[in-house]
């Protein structure tokens, strides 16, 4: 059995929030451009009553619409990834003469991978209840509901384009700018923290990965009869992680040196590594101290971009950044677009989206890493420029 790719599942997921995202900020877009022409107060509220009441179903529709194909795709995965991390321990059951359990078989192992699917979907269900955008409000972030955005912000869009006091495009750009730059938001509302709907998928999605492979690994390890595991290694590791990666520890040492069951520690936040029983005397290392000094030492080398040293971790982070911006600059043209914009100014917008793709050429040739333009498409946005 092939190994499943887990990041290239966790960017279709965000794909899948992104393009919900994107068709969500056009639809207001459509709707002022439509409203903004209403020469009456009246009938604006009454328009209001039944265009904007009703947007808000058609935006839960579609991210419910959404939402399930996460869950069937997300779900599909976790299947695999819980055979594929058991069934990896096969050949070591053998060796030590302990009876292997097909998974089909193995009660523990099913009930693990349907407790993980329902806390996960629950993560999800919680996006779905409070998604919106944050906005500025005299220089503080404000997280707004699609219920208080379209009454509050979209209404007062369109009164002041009815007011005559600004401009059809002023407008336009006014709301767009707001959207685009926060994006759609999802609060934990027991800590107040927020964060981009899409990266709270992919981190949902993570983090059920994460915990269907430890627990899968730990509970070999107990019936294997050892207390020891190996970490994986992976190149671009952040500093903090790459003093310890590809070596072997205790259970207790994992806790203690490799911070698992911390947020940034082994299986924290966005962390892609993972720990296998090894039995000392049986298994194997699959990575020498030696060959781990030589990555950490071309790792830690700095390259020069802009002013700034950027080890292997840095460019990597620095890309991801790139990446972010050129998504969020397609969006805003889009949006654009929608509404007719001024065409000197969706040149300039087009240019600059231009300037940012060359921009991030540049950089991978010199940081020589490659390209990774799938991450900008995937807002599924089609050609921009």
């Amino acid at each position: 059995m092939l190994r499943p790719d887990t990041e290239r599942a966790s960017l279709r997921m965000e794909s899948i929030w992104m393009e919900a995202e994107n068709r969500i900020i056009q639809d207001i877009v459509r709707r002022i451009k439509k409203n903004g022409h209403i020469t009456s107060t009246a009938d604006y509220q009454i328009n209001r009553l039944i265009e904007l009441g009703k947007s808000r179903e058609e935006i839960e529709s579609i991210l419910k619409s959404r939402l399930d194909a996460t869950w069937l795709q997300m779900f599909k995965l976790y299947d695999d990834i819980a055979e594929w991390q058991y069934v990896r321990n096969k050949d070591i059951y053998e060796q030590v003469n302990r009876e292997f359990v097909p998974p089909e078989e193995n009660e523990w192992l099913m009930q693990l991978s349907e407790s993980v699917k329902a806390q996960t979907m629950d993560e999800l269900k919680n996006i779905s209840r409070s998604y919106g955008f944050t906005v500025d409000i005299n220089g503080k972030k404000v997280f707004t509901p699609f219920a208080d955005y379209y009454q509050r912000y979209v209404d007062a869009a369109i009164m002041d384009i009815l007011s005559g006091g600004y401009d059809y495009n002023t407008v336009l750009r006014r709301v767009v700018a707001q959207m685009t730059n926060s994006g759609l938001r999802t609060v934990d509302y027991d800590s107040g923290w927020s964060n981009r709907t899409p990266v709270a998928v992919r981190r949902a999605f993570m983090t059920g990965v994460g915990q269907i492979t430890g627990k899968i690994n730990e509970h070999n390890a107990k019936m294997l009869n050892t207390d020891y595991y190996e970490v994986s290694w992976h190149p671009s590791a952040r500093p903090s992680h790459r003093a310890w990666q590809g070596k072997v520890y205790s259970y207790k040492q994992l806790v203690e040196i490799c911070g698992l069951g911390t947020g940034p520690g082994l299986c924290g936040w966005n962390c892609y590594h993972e720990y296998y029983p090894f039995i000392p005397g049986v298994s194997e290392r699959l990575y020498t101290d030696e060959w781990l000094a030589e990555q950490n030492r071309k790792e830690e080398q700095t390259r020069e971009w802009h002013g700034k040293q950027l080890d292997a971790y840095g460019i990597t982070q620095q890309q991801r950044r790139m990446e972010t911006a050129m998504r969020a600059q397609r969006s805003k043209i889009a949006a654009l677009k929608q509404g007719d914009y001024d065409r000197g100014k969706l040149i300039l917008e087009r240019a600059k989206y231009r300037g940012q793709l060359y921009e991030y050429v540049v950089f991978c040739n010199k940081m020589g890493v490659k390209q990774q333009r799938e991450r900008i498409y995937m807002d599924m946005l089609g050609r921009i420029a």
